[in-house]
């Protein structure tokens, strides 16, 4: 049997197929809300005045912090997260800044009642949108690579800035390229979710962070790509992150849930041929 399972606050929905009892697997998917989800981006702004926010200032990118500029910035940041890098520049007192973000997200586990040796696969899947001025989205002609890094800190998503922003580990543990947008972009992440069920307290989450400076040229004058994705807050709920998990062989939990909702479409399909 193979199952899809979709994890929601307040909401649980799942799709039944029969196949070859080889291949039994079920899919599990947990996609949050703003409300119970852990998602967010910092940045540092060196260029005054973009999106009305005033240079420098190293924060994060959620709606409450920027709502307190006077008057607030014009894009409703909480909407989206994000991975871009520019060349520095000097700012004020000479120091170095750019034009960079990085996304944090953490996907709770403790809703699974997996084990890591019940974990097949796992992805991290994002929905990339077109970029805002003054970025540049992903394109064929000048893709974007985008690297995972395993948190190593806790970390807060309405306090975390680019100046206290976790440790993370020096290694990438996936990437991937980018060269449109308007599709989902995954990030292998099989073997961090089989190590935070094995070890719960380790589970920081992830930051996605752009591997180089992609520039070029429009009219003598320097664009800067950069990837945006939808969070957590956008209005589509389809469109929101979310981690997907192939587990082999089925969690006991996952099956008694699947044989529930089989029982339940089963009585509702014998209701309607009576009517």
């Amino acid at each position: 049997m193979k199952a899809s399972i979709l994890f929601a606050p307040a909401v649980l929905a799942a799709a039944l197929s029969f196949g070859h009892a080889a291949n039994a697997a079920v899919n599990v998917t947990l996609q949050p809300d703003e409300a119970s989800s852990e998602d967010v981006f910092i940045y540092e702004f060196g260029i005054d005045g973009v999106f009305g926010i005033p240079a420098p200032r190293r924060t994060n990118l959620d709606t409450t912090t920027l709502s307190a500029l006077n008057p607030p910035a014009a894009v409703p940041f909480g909407n989206f997260l994000g991975t871009a890098d520019t060349d520095p520049r000097f700012g004020e007192g000479g120091v170095e800044r750019a034009h960079d973000t990085k996304t944090l997200i953490r996907f709770d586990l403790g809703l699974l009642n997996l084990t890591s040796a019940g974990v097949g696969s796992a992805t991290i899947n994002l929905y990339g949108v077109p970029s805002l001025s003054p970025f540049e989205s992903p394109s064929a002609e000048h893709p974007a690579t985008t690297e995972m890094f395993q948190v190593l800190e806790a970390w807060n998503e309405s306090s975390v800035t680019w100046e206290t922003a976790p440790m993370t580990a020096m290694t990438a543990s996936s990437s991937t390229v980018q060269n449109s947008v308007n599709t989902w972009v995954s990030f292998d992440a099989t073997a961090l979710v089989r190590s935070w069920l094995d070890n719960p307290s380790s589970n920081y989450g992830v930051l996605l962070a752009q591997r180089d400076v992609v520039e070029f040229d429009v009219d003598g004058n320097s664009r800067y790509v950069g990837a945006l994705y939808a969070s957590s807050a956008s209005a589509d709920a389809s469109m929101r992150p979310f981690l997907q998990i192939s587990a082999v062989p089925e969690p006991s939990s996952v099956l008694m849930m699947g044989a529930g909702l089989g029982l339940l479409l089963m009585v509702a399909r014998r209701r309607r041929n009576r009517a």
